[in-house]
């Protein structure tokens, strides 16, 4: 029975997805897949300029992996620019480098830190972004738990937004109308000082949202909040990307 694949870690989520031949319509074109681990394996070698070892350590695979990905991702591309194809960047298997305290420290230039973690209860972490109706903002020097305040997030009560990601098609990415864009903006407002915000789930509109306001956004199935936390600030805790919809 073959072993199941490690995730991929990957530190860049491409912006843009699809790419195409100018002036040909899309069905008249073939395509080809390019997987998420795929493209971050082109951008540490090809525009990071990273070494093989280098590129496979920020990926936390072997070398041998890595020259496997990275062959497989440029023979795709190939494919693609000298046969007329279409490039699609989607899937794979693969995690979301999670950056330490002291690395976003460093992208920061923010000696203290504070993480907010959607709930609704003080205690544990909310399943859902929107629906949570508090965060809980930790504040984080030297690597510890100094405090800890409740506040209140507005705009959790938008139930058009809840409605919208609730019953939206299967496989549709939620949340990039202008609508939910201004909730999620309301929602934010009262953590702008922070740098991480942890939750159970979300919608990648407010996923981009975050991202777009410098907050890094960390999905888990932590549920303590003390216990996300401790293993946050470890290094440890998991980041699910397939929780978000």
């Amino acid at each position: 029975m073959p072993r199941p694949l490690k995730c991929r870690r990957v530190n860049f989520m491409p912006g843009v997805t699809y790419f195409k031949p100018a002036g040909v319509p899309l069905r008249m074109l073939d395509e080809v897949r390019l997987s998420v681990e795929e493209a971050e394996a082109v951008r540490l070698k090809d525009l990071e300029r990273l070494k093989q070892e280098q590129g496979a350590e920020k990926m936390n695979i072997s070398r041998p992996t890595f020259q496997r990905i990275l062959a497989s991702a440029r023979q795709k591309i190939a494919d693609a620019l000298l046969n007329g194809k279409a490039i699609r960047i989607e899937g794979g298997v693969f995690e979301i480098a999670i950056k330490s305290p002291e690395e976003l420290s460093t992208d920061t230039g923010v000696r203290t830190m504070k993480i907010a973690l959607v709930t609704e209860d003080g205690t544990t972490i909310s399943q859902h972004f929107g629906r949570a109706p508090y965060y809980v903002v930790a504040t984080i020097e030297d690597g510890k738990v100094v405090n800890k305040e409740k506040r209140d997030k507005a705009g959790h009560h938008a139930q058009g937004e809840h409605h919208h990601e609730a019953h939206g098609c299967h496989g549709e990415k939620h949340g990039f109308d202008a609508g939910a864009q201004a909730t999620h903006a309301g929602m934010m407002a009262n953590i702008t000082d922070c740098q991480v915000l942890i939750a159970g789930g979300m919608g990648w509109g407010a996923h981009e949202g975050l991202k777009s306001r410098n907050i890094e956004p960390v999905v888990t199935d932590v549920s303590d909040i003390d216990e996300a936390l401790k293993l946050y600030l470890e290094g440890k805790l998991p980041n699910r990307m397939e929780r978000l919809h």
